[in-house]
């Protein structure tokens, strides 16, 4: 994944964290996709968004203390 993007998912894990601190998958998920969408202007049913999507999911575990693939 290109450093730009990696700065993407960093950012919206960020953001969903903050509206959700507490480690519940589908409602950070959900943060991370209007981010992505809203903020960033991603296509909502392009495959990057699913791969940027992923990866801030597992940023966001880390960031809650549960670990990459918990969430």
């Amino acid at each position: 994944m290109k450093a730009e993007y990696k700065r993407i998912a960093r950012a919206a894990a960020q953001v969903a964290v903050k509206k959700v601190p507490y480690p519940a998958g589908g409602l950070i998920e959900n943060e991370i996709h209007n981010h992505l969408v809203e903020k960033v202007g991603m296509d909502p049913e392009s495959d990057l968004i699913f791969n940027v999507a992923d990866h801030a999911l597992e940023i966001a575990g880390i960031l809650l203390g549960v670990g990459p693939d918990t969430l």
